[in-house]
């Protein structure tokens, strides 16, 4: 299943005309899901709401909720080829280290999304993102030169917490300065995440700026990504990335509750093991093998 996880909502009040013919495009290329992304600079208020709506395509097939949509991209059983999934995505600009941006759950806002991405534009932050913050993706500005390095264990301490790192090739087909920036930095986060937690979206303002998931796989060939990688890059990769969302929407919380052996029943004792008092069988034996050595 092909998808592509970052297309840029419209402003309010803009024309949805021009995102209707990307999706229609998406659709003959083969692409099975979008996620259309809103993106947020500063602090994410709760008393916002989610402005992202599934479109009504007109393409024959069944559409999805944009909000709420993850248990059916993720359904080994859903049927292939009929649902075209539309999800929501909030991308954080983040600038400042020292601000809230209230990435968890109880952010009611931050909770009606699919997605959680951040994009930090510092080391510092970029630091916070992968050893703290909420979030599923993390963004970086690859049409621009970074203003940091992309240090191993930064980067591997995201993976183990099961964050994604984003290569958008968008900005690379608008520009030619911006291509050569993709190139290089996206060869980077590829040295050092030997192509493990890597989603690649296309961030298109355009139709005319999306690409075939083939071609997209052939792109990927110019960051030193061999075919499988690339390819896993917008299919099973995602797949990975929405499982670790659901997850993280579904399970905020996990409680341990403790009680004392003694509430156990007859039946159950057993759970306890062998209390204090009581002498198992193998130390019965060894005192009796202690007594038989003595005579």
């Amino acid at each position: 299943m092909f998808v592509d996880l970052n297309i840029p909502w419209p402003a309010a009040g803009a024309d949805s005309a021009e995102l209707k013919k990307t999706i229609g495009l998406l659709v003959q290329f083969g692409y099975e899901g979008v996620a259309y992304n809103n993106i947020v600079e500063g602090k994410v208020a709760a008393s916002k709401s989610n402005p992202i709506k599934p479109l009504r395509l007109g393409n024959g097939g069944e559409e999805t909720s944009a909000q709420g949509a993850l248990p059916s991209v993720i359904s080994q059983s859903a049927p292939r080829g009929k649902l075209f999934h539309q999800l929501s995505r909030v991308t954080v600009i983040a600038e400042e280290s020292n601000q809230n941006y209230q990435l968890n759950g109880n952010n009611a806002n931050i909770a009606s999304y699919d997605l959680v991405a951040i994009k930090p534009l510092n080391e510092k932050l970029l630091q916070q993102a992968c050893q703290t913050f909420e979030v599923d993706i993390i963004s970086l500005d690859m049409g621009t030169r970074l203003p940091f390095f992309l240090k191993p264990p930064t980067i591997n301490l995201a993976i183990q917490r099961g964050i994604f790192f984003e290569i958008s090739y968008g900005a690379a087909i608008r520009d030619t300065t911006a291509r050569r920036h993709l190139i290089t930095n996206a060869a980077a986060l590829i040295r050092v995440t030997k192509g493990k937690n890597v989603i690649i979206t296309s961030e298109a303002q355009r139709a005319m700026e999306v690409r075939g998931p083939y071609d997209v796989i052939n792109l990927a060939s110019v960051f030193s990504l061999n075919q499988a990688l690339a390819r896993n890059c917008i299919s099973s990769n995602c797949r990975s990335l929405l499982y670790r969302a659901a997850t993280r929407r579904e399970t905020y919380r996990g409680v341990m509750l403790m009680e004392p052996s003694s509430v156990l029943g007859a039946i159950a004792a057993w759970k306890a093991g062998p209390t204090t008092t009581e002498e198992t069988d193998d130390e019965k034996d060894e005192e009796g093998n202690n007594a038989m050595e003595t005579d």
